[in-house]
């Protein structure tokens, strides 16, 4: 691999087995060249797809398409909706921009711009990720990414809300119409475990409505399946759920129980709604509930806090409700029970008991006190029964 200039613009000549290439980089920058030259010898190594040049042509937009096509066959369609829906972003910023011209400032610049309206650093990773694995698809990314480190993630597992929070909250969001998808879906969160994602992908067939049941097809393990029990709250959101549900055309067992809105008063039934459906509203009652930062998956961290403290649930039965949990989560989990285990033992004392432990304290210090031995003299001192004399010194053996 040689670089050099010829006038004013850097040339590079390599060979790939018995080929060997002289190309033009069209730039008078020495590292631009480099730059351009790593990505020439990609083109020249890549076998099958599309050709070299037309994947540098290609701009953002229209590799995210060939990628989600090839992706179809490879994940859940829960996945590729979720990649879908983080490449809206990823496209907004940098749909237009050439692939062969992103750099790792592009990718600097991308994130910079997403934390300046104010997104977290999970979502912009998912979003950063997904360009990520565009760029893997077309061989492009150790040219852009390879010094790229994700943004930090808060690691608290998250928060469980007062008695007199979780009031004020349901109070807030039940106040306003505009509010009552984002109402429902926390009662059932709260009530369940369930997540966000989970919420969303349910459909009509995943009710029992006899049973009075839901089952959970989503999660981290799609194979795995939750039967999860609805109490009488959790039952009531769903059933004001249903009712909006029917009302917007969900007819058919397949259709979701939150039909996806598409603009204006238009949905479909046989789409799930996006991860921001009720992101607005969520802002804006957690703001007027005082609870700023409360995040949509923290109701399930809540719900298991609550059956932890229970006496009623088994670690067991709430892994059995619960579905997968993390090892930090399990640990909390395990603490908070072992809390709520030492206030039911704290139950038990008796008040006229315990006000005798002082005194039984003091007589059992005192009965020590007259057993202890005086060490002050002699180490035998205080036993009767041995001679504790000194022996007559012994006449020397010795001649005087």
């Amino acid at each position: 691999m040689t670089v050099y200039k010829r006038g004013s613009t850097w040339w590079t000549d390599f060979s790939i087995g018995s080929r060997r290439f002289r190309l033009s980089l069209q730039t008078s920058d020495h590292r631009e060249a480099a730059r351009r030259e790593k990505l020439r010898i990609s083109e020249a190594q890549n076998g099958g797809g599309l050709l070299p040049r037309k994947i540098a042509k290609l701009n953002v937009t229209e590799a995210a398409e060939l990628y989600l096509i090839r992706r179809q066959s490879e994940v859940s369609a829960s996945t590729i909706r979720l990649e879908r829906d983080a490449l809206k972003q990823v496209k907004r910023h940098l749909g237009t921009s050439m692939l062969g011209s992103l750099t790792a400032e592009s990718i600097v610049s991308y994130v910079q711009r997403r934390k300046a309206e104010r997104i977290g650093n999970r979502t912009v990773n998912i979003e950063v990720g997904v360009l990520r694995r565009i760029l893997k698809q077309f061989k492009l990314w150790h040219f852009v990414g390879d010094g790229y480190k994700p943004l930090l993630e808060p690691k608290d597992i998250g928060r469980a809300l007062s008695p007199e929070q979780e009031l004020r909250f349901f109070d807030v969001a039940s106040s306003r119409a505009e509010w009552s998808v984002a109402f429902w879906v926390s009662l059932i969160a709260a009530n369940t475990t369930t997540g966000g994602c989970e919420i969303r992908n349910i459909r009509l067939q995943d009710i029992q409505t006899e049973a009075k049941t839901l089952c959970v097809k989503v999660g981290k393990n799609r194979f795995r399946v939750r039967i999860i029990p609805l109490n009488q709250t959790a039952w009531w959101a769903v059933e004001q759920l249903l009712d909006r549900a029917r009302k917007l055309g969900a007819t058919s067992p397949e259709h979701y129980l939150i039909p996806k809105r598409l603009s204006g008063k238009k949905y479909d039934a046989a789409q799930p709604p996006s991860r921001w459906g009720w992101r607005t509203a969520w802002r804006k009652l957690t703001k007027e509930a005082g609870l700023e930062g409360l995040r949509p998956h923290d109701l399930r961290h809540h719900a298991i806090t609550k059956l932890a403290e229970s006496p009623e649930a088994s670690e067991q039965t709430i892994m059995a409700i619960a579905g997968h949990v993390s090892r930090e989560m399990l640990e909390h989990y395990s603490h908070v029970r072992q809390e709520a285990k030492r206030r039911a033992v704290e139950s038990l004392d008796n008040v006229t008991i315990t006000a005798q432990l002082g005194r039984w304290e003091a007589e059992a210090s005192q009965r020590r006190a007259a057993k202890t031995p005086n060490n002050k003299g002699n180490e035998w001192s205080g036993r009767a029964d041995l001679n504790c004399r000194p022996l007559a010194p012994q006449a020397s053996a010795l001649p005087g």
